[in-house]
């Protein structure tokens, strides 16, 4: 019923609004509590390392207190690191270090950008107040921190599943494509481009 409501509403305002099809966008605005929401049901996440000198199962475990600023988002974070192995260089020679498993809890602040051309939306944290459980020493911990420090990390957004309206003999679709993604107090703002056409069944 949900459904047949929500295609209802669409092929009305695409009657009413024409000219929405041609580049009007739609904005979806998400409070930081649906988010933090969808977030949690999403992890653990695992991540790729940021550069050559990491090794190991990188996974992000729990996102706490996850709050919305203008442009940009903060939150408390615990990652876990399994067989992980640092790499480094001393005098020409190629060292690996074992560091085992760790984890990591700290805050994190970060700003994003939305590159509409790869439809991919790009996280760039910044790492403080670092607590780290388990026997590595805290140099160890911070230096894995550090290498997720000011790194840019892509999320690719899937393809949005288009609404189909049956119309007896015909289909209407209708196409998203999200236009921007931008972070405001509290709200997440999505910003969707919508595309109708009718074709035969």
């Amino acid at each position: 019923m949900k459904k047949s409501f929500f295609i209802a509403f669409f092929v009305l305002h695409f009657m009413v609004s024409p000219g929405l099809g041609s580049g009007q966008p739609i904005v979806l605005s998400l409070p930081d509590t649906v988010v933090a929401e969808v977030v949690q049901k999403c992890l653990p996440l695992q991540i790729n390392q940021p550069a050559d000198t990491l090794a190991g199962l990188i996974s992000v475990e729990k996102v706490e207190n996850l709050a919305f600023k203008d442009k940009s988002l903060t939150a408390a974070v615990t990652m876990r690191g399994q067989n992980v192995q640092l790499n480094t260089a001393i005098g020409g020679h190629q060292l690996r270090l074992n560091v085992g498993n760790v984890d990591l809890q700290f805050s994190l602040q970060a700003v994003t950008r939305f590159d509409k051309a790869s439809q991919t939306l790009f996280i760039r944290p910044t790492v403080s107040g670092l607590d780290q459980q388990g026997s590595q020493s805290q140099e160890v911990g911070a230096l894995v921190a550090s290498l997720f420090n000011e790194q840019e990390f892509p999320l690719p957004l899937d393809n949005l599943q288009p609404i189909i309206a049956d119309l007896g003999k015909r289909e209407l679709i209708i196409d998203m494509m999200v236009e921007d993604i931008r972070l405001g107090p509290e709200t997440l703002a999505i910003l969707l481009t919508p595309k109708t056409f009718v074709q035969p069944k």
